[in-house]
């Protein structure tokens, strides 16, 4: 059989080692579900806690709206922007970038809407509960 570049990633899936990659997978996943640990990234998670337990305190994202990304959560974050391996379509018809470059780009993009869709939920966590407090009688689910 000719491997050409085509035919390259339907071999890669069915080799034994991807078969064990995406079972291990599947079990982590599993196991994750069983002990109600999410399986998404924290990097999104605001933490934000369930009815005010203790009022005085505030979620990370909140802290973060005000005073700006730490270094620490700013690493995490960009190790999360590096996990995709895919180019948005603008990106990628970039002819005068190399593929490094261009990856960069993603990855920066990808970094730039993290920090913004959990400032975001975390302002719609605000909103959805000041509305369940002032309508009590209205359920989520």
């Amino acid at each position: 059989m000719k491997l050409d570049r085509r035919k390259f990633l339907g071999v890669a899936a069915a080799s034994p080692l991807a078969a064990k990659e995406v079972a291990t997978r599947a079990m982590e996943q599993a196991q994750m579900q069983a002990t109600e640990i999410s399986t998404f990234s924290d990097s999104i998670y605001t933490g934000i806690p369930s009815p005010d337990p203790m009022p005085n305190m505030r979620s990370l994202w909140e802290a973060i709206g005000e005073l700006g990304v730490p270094e620490w959560k700013r690493d995490d974050l960009r190790d999360d922007a590096r996990r995709s391996r895919t180019l948005d379509p603008d990106i990628a018809s970039m002819r005068s970038l190399s593929l490094s470059a261009k990856m960069r780009r993603q990855w920066d993009r990808n970094y730039d809407v993290l920090v913004e869709r959990a400032l975001q939920v975390t302002e719609m966590e605000k909103l959805k509960r000041s509305f369940f407090k002032s309508n009590p009688d209205v359920e989520e689910y």
